[in-house]
């Protein structure tokens, strides 16, 4: 009786194992058939987009034409923005279906922009390269306004790509939405007034601005239209700190920082430079930012040049004799400059790059985290000299700090 007993349990158990493993089939991949290289698309969305809802409580729903794989993305959710931001975004996965809705519920009266970002797979892991979205309104009218721009990562001169945006209105309600690759941005349909637009780095794509993480902010009236810049950068309440001082050459040294400094010219009182041991002072002949300096050894340079090309051609008339009157002299072939070792190489002279984003950057100086110091007498080989430095950065934080440069004993080095 018991073995009868405990058999029509084992059947059960056996029964539902066969069940499950039928659910989870139906979620494959069909075995055999042509290969298929397509990605799912978008075969409609509820509701449509410029509906007015009052009261509504139902989830959006993203409407697929084949089955999206619940491995799209670490969870469902990534693949969302729902804007206004909600504190969570419940998505739930319904085969070719994904229902879309904020964990605390649809707040009234308010105009709402569900992005669906590209990402979202079927079963044979074709991705979509293309998003969606729908804007509709749980009461007022939905307004005629866009807000765009772009993001520039003021430190790296670069776009910020999938720079999170998040315009912040008077009733702290923020509307967001992520740049694409070239850092533009578009929000839409945004009530009239005016807003705090912040735009973030999100370095670790949590759609959260972090304390280290690179940002600008702007005030902005938003009537109809509006488009601005945002230069992001790292927002650090303490001051660069002096990391190390390098030789460049026999009367200049480069210092270089922890973070960028502010744009422009430093003061010239910035830097003093002593000898050791006995702290003697040494006196500076010039102070320039990285960029002041690149242009000084341009001149430099052609000067340099130009003296060469003179010195060649005096030496070659001096050189001539009686007999060698019928030989062309020909020009001496002019010797490469010495490189800057804080500069990389290149392969040719740069061309200029005339896209949008070159053009924006033009509008503002390069951040840079170095200054380069003349002095008004070569370095001596074997000392050591102490370097004062006072920088403020782009937040306006200022620091002092040191550093020693050893210069190497060229003449004791030549005698071994």
């Amino acid at each position: 009786m018991a073995r009868a007993a405990r058999r029509p349990r084992q059947q059960a158990r056996r029964l539902g194992l066969l069940a499950l493993a039928s659910a989870c089939a139906l979620a494959q991949e069909p075995p055999g058939g042509p290969p298929d290289a397509t990605p799912p698309t978008v075969r409609s969305i509820r509701p449509d987009s410029g509906a007015v809802l009052p009261g509504f409580r139902d989830p959006v729903v993203f409407e697929f034409d084949e089955i999206v794989s619940e491995r799209s993305a670490g969870r469902l959710d990534e693949l969302f923005f729902v804007s206004p931001r909600s504190d969570r975004v419940r998505v739930s996965w319904k085969r070719s279906r994904l229902e879309v809705r904020p964990a605390d519920g649809w707040r009234p009266d308010a105009v709402y922009r569900v992005t669906l970002l590209p990402g979202a797979m079927d079963l044979r892991n074709n991705r979509m390269r293309q998003g969606a979205e729908v804007v509709f309104s749980t009461g007022p009218a939905i307004p005629d306004t866009r807000l765009t721009g772009t993001v520039v990562n003021w430190t790296t001169a670069r776009p910020a790509a999938r720079a999170l945006v998040e315009a912040i209105g008077p009733d702290s309600v923020i509307y967001f939405a992520q740049a694409d690759s070239t850092g533009d941005f578009l929000l839409w349909a945004l009530p009239a007034g005016p807003y705090v637009l912040v735009a973030t780095i999100d370095q670790n794509s949590n759609r959260r601005r972090d304390r280290r993480e690179a940002f600008d902010s702007a005030v902005v009236v938003l009537d109809s239209t509006a488009a601005l810049v945002l230069w992001a950068f790292e927002h650090d309440s303490v001051g660069p700190q002096l990391r190390s001082a390098e030789r460049v050459d026999s009367l200049t040294v480069r210092l270089t920082f922890n973070q960028s400094l502010l744009p422009g010219e430093p003061a010239p009182d910035a830097v003093s430079v002593r000898l050791l041991p006995d702290s003697l002072p040494v006196a500076v002949a010039a102070l320039w930012s990285r960029t002041t300096y690149d242009s000084v050894r341009v001149i430099e340079q052609a000067a340099a040049d130009s003296a060469r090309a003179v010195a060649d051609s005096l030496r070659a008339v001096a050189d001539t004799t009686p007999r060698d009157t019928t030989r062309a002299v020909s020009p001496a072939r002019p010797t490469a400059a010495p490189r800057d070792p804080g500069r990389p190489r290149t392969a040719g002279p740069a061309q200029p790059d005339t896209g949008r984003i070159a053009m924006l950057l033009r509008q503002r100086p390069a951040l840079s985290d170095a200054l380069v110091v003349r002095l008004a007498a070569p370095l001596q080989p074997g000392s050591r000299y102490l370097f004062e430095a006072r920088a403020t950065n782009p937040n306006g934080a200022t620091n002092t700090g040191r550093a020693v440069l050893a210069v190497p004993d060229t003449a004791g080095t030549a005698a071994r």
